[in-house]
């Protein structure tokens, strides 16, 4: 059996996986490793029956990796995973990780195929834009709102984000209304095309969040935006 975490850069003892991370105990850590989803890296950390632990860094999604380090109970031994499929075995005579080898993509998939079926999802995040002071969809977005609702049926999402935003042109509290009414375009455009309505979050922040950083009173286009967010 295999448990899943999820965490940027870290550093683990191996006597925390030998002792936390056990067969019988797989649902439960997977609930608690919840608070460390959002990552750079992706790690399994298999319990074997005996006295050693294998740890095995796996790649993201889109490709990258980041680093994990394994130390020995009492701080002797230490090894860094920083490629895709790096593995590494504590030894059952002293518990320090062993030389880092690089296992075969399908070797590990199959090794660890049940953990893998109840990985939780990547959040999928989309951007739409708008006409300048308006609530008018671009003509580029209109046609991404077709890729939006095929993400959304997919995974039957029931956590759909839309946030809305301007860019600096205008008052505060008139920037505020208009990303609020941009959300509701967006959100209107899903309800329409079968989305339950109570399965949205809307927010909306104005000029406050900008994708591009201008001074007040610029007009730029991705700024005009609102951004969906799929879970």
């Amino acid at each position: 059996m295999a448990t899943l975490l999820r965490g940027r850069n870290m550093r683990l003892k191996a006597n925390q996986l030998d002792n936390d991370i056990t067969m019988n105990k797989y649902s439960e850590y997977l609930e608690t490793s919840k608070i460390i989803i959002i990552s750079l890296i992706s790690a399994f950390l298999l319990a074997a029956c005996g006295a050693t632990t294998q740890v095995i860094l796996l790649p993201n999604p889109d490709g990258t990796t980041g680093s994990l380090e394994v130390v020995s109970e009492k701080g002797t031994g230490a090894q860094t995973l920083d490629q895709p499929w790096h593995s590494t075995e504590t030894s059952i005579l002293t518990g320090d990780p062993g030389s880092p080898k690089v296992l075969v993509d399908k070797q590990v998939r199959a090794m660890l195929a049940q953990a893998l079926a109840v990985e939780p999802l990547l959040p999928v995040s989309y951007i739409m834009y708008f006409d300048t002071g308006s609530t008018t969809l671009t003509a580029k977005s209109v046609k991404l709102l077709s890729k939006v609702m095929y993400t959304i049926k997919a995974r039957s999402s029931m956590h759909i984000a839309v946030i809305g935003h301007t860019d600096s042109v205008g008052s505060v509290q008139f920037n505020l209304d208009l990303s609020l009414k941009r959300a509701e375009t967006v959100i209107n455009a899903l309800v329409a095309r079968g989305i339950d309505r109570k399965n949205i979050e809307v927010k909306y922040y104005g000029k406050a969040n900008p994708l591009i950083q201008t001074p007040d009173g610029i007009a730029e286009p991705r700024n005009r935006r609102v951004e969906i967010t799929v879970r």
